[in-house]
């Protein structure tokens, strides 16, 4: 599990659009280009656009996880969807996704939400799992040259948050 005296979770600003930006295309080129073709790579980062970033955080609640004065990952909640989180690959499996989570759940139950829902890429499905989420369905987006980008829509009921 990750220290947590030299870290911090903080709400986003529109001044680290940047970091976050970079974070998660970084994130995409390392962790999905085993499991996903060349055009789904690029609907994730166009998806994952400054224009949707800055928007799911105007109408959610989006914060970041700083280390050393550096953003090494990100999370979004909007009403029950949770959005967006990504962990710097250098900084995967010490907890930090976790704590992530952790936080949107506990902001949901806060505003009244009983169940959050997400879309999980292949390679983060796992993750998720280990999290209490349950796969409601297997689905894909048709992305160019009649590629399909394969994702998890999951589900969580939310009793409080462990």
């Amino acid at each position: 599990m990750a220290k947590r005296t030299d870290i911090r979770i903080r709400r986003f600003k529109r001044s680290n659009l940047p970091a976050i930006r970079e974070l998660i295309r970084n994130t995409i080129d390392i962790c999905y280009s085993a499991d996903y073709p060349k055009e789904a790579i690029k609907y994730f980062k166009e998806y994952h656009s400054d224009k949707n970033i800055l928007k799911d955080a105007r109408d959610g609640w989006t914060i970041v996880l700083v280390k050393n004065n550096r953003i090494i990952a990100t999370g979004t909640i909007i009403d029950n969807h949770i959005m967006r989180v990504f962990v710097n690959p250098k900084f995967q499996k010490r907890g930090f996704g976790k704590l992530i989570m952790r936080k949107l759940e506990e902001k949901a139950i806060s505003t009244g939400v009983k169940k959050v829902k997400l879309d999980a890429s292949l390679p983060s499905k796992k993750f998720y799992d280990s999290m209490g989420y349950k796969t409601s369905k297997k689905t894909y987006v048709k992305v160019e040259n009649d590629k399909k980008l394969h994702y998890y829509k999951m589900n969580k009921a939310l009793s409080g948050v462990t």
